[in-house]
């Protein structure tokens, strides 16, 4: 069975760069179109799969053209499928991505057969021997799918697997009172800043951060963009911080940030080089055109590190760097 077993979204991504955002009921006229196999926990499992791990994906498609570039992109890089749901009537999940030249994005989706995602009798058996259940706050959002979800985390935790969710906007300022109910059962929870104080009600992380440890979450990584990451436990408060490159596109950065944290817990690397690694792949994925990392090998990841190590802003970190990037020269 999988290391790592994730639920949530999976979509086509149609993503579309244009010279700046039109107006509201203006036009604009793309520069370039281009589609890839993309979703939150996707962009998860892709970076996770080119870092060597084992990875299946619980989710559902249509059973439209669009289904076969799923399936035939998530197969090449080797990510496990057998809980891959086909729906006979609603299609695959579509979303449409407006990028601008300073790497922002703004995104219209359609989750087409994403909702309808349903417990299957043999998932307690596909979740023996896996280490690690991620997923995502959208799949929380709406019945079938949020039973699924809920169901796999139950069955991780019947199996001591480790948990992580990643929030997204809608769950954390639309269901605050629910996500909240979750915390105790997280043992990793990945909000960015906005969606930190959208549940805590604090403008402030610090304040943010400690309220929702007091809810019961065991461990907070807040994802802060350039700045890097914020990561809390009830020992500690770290600011690590992030790697200087081009930005191109931020669609899945966060996505792939999360998948080098729990990367980085999974294989026994300390909380400062995870959030290393973590940064280092968000980085990285900025850096590309298309939904994260999805083409990021650990050789790139470790010359990324290596390039900034000596940089100020590191000075108390290196012991940090060294056992990331020791751990990276290892599987390469």
């Amino acid at each position: 069975m999988p290391d790592v077993i994730l639920l949530g979204d999976i979509n086509v991504d149609m993503i579309a760069s244009f010279p700046a955002y039109p107006v509201w009921g203006g036009e604009g006229v793309a520069g370039t179109l281009e589609y890839h196999t993309g979703g939150g926990v996707v962009s998860t499992a892709r970076a996770l799969a080119n870092m060597g791990v084992s990875v299946g994906l619980i989710g559902r498609i249509g059973s439209d053209a669009l289904a076969q570039q799923v399936r035939s992109d998530l197969e090449k890089v080797g990510i496990d499928l057998t809980q891959l749901q086909l729906d006979p009537v609603v299609s695959t999940g579509l979303i449409y991505i407006v990028v601008t030249p300073d790497g922002e994005r703004t995104m219209f989706s359609v989750r087409g057969a994403n909702v309808f995602t349903q417990i299957r009798s043999d998932v307690e058996q596909y979740f023996i021997g896996s280490r690690w259940y991620h997923f995502s706050g959208y799949s929380l959002l709406a019945e079938p799918q949020s039973s699924a979800a809920i169901h796999g985390l139950e069955s991780a935790r019947q199996q001591r697997c480790r948990v992580s969710l990643d929030p997204g906007p809608e769950l954390a300022l639309r269901y605050q009172k629910r996500t909240i109910e979750l915390l105790p059962k997280i043992d990793v929870f990945f909000p960015n800043e906005s969606e930190l104080f959208g549940l805590s009600g604090r403008r402030d992380i610090k304040d943010g951060v400690q309220i929702l440890l007091e809810q019961g979450c065991k461990s907070i990584v807040v994802k802060a963009g350039r700045q890097g990451c914020i990561i809390a436990d009830e020992k500690q408060y770290l600011e690590i911080p992030g790697f200087e490159v081009q930005v191109n596109d931020t669609t899945g950065a966060g996505d792939s940030f999360n998948a080098g944290v729990a990367l980085g817990r999974m294989v026994g690397l300390s909380w400062p080089a995870s959030g290393v690694l973590g940064n280092a792949l968000g980085a990285m994925a900025c850096a590309r055109k298309g939904s994260g990392a999805g083409t990021i090998n650990a050789k790139q990841v470790e010359e990324l590190i290596a390039q900034d190590q000596f940089k100020p802003q590191w000075a108390n970190l290196q012991s940090a760097l060294e056992a990331a990037r020791a751990w990276l020269q290892l599987i390469d």
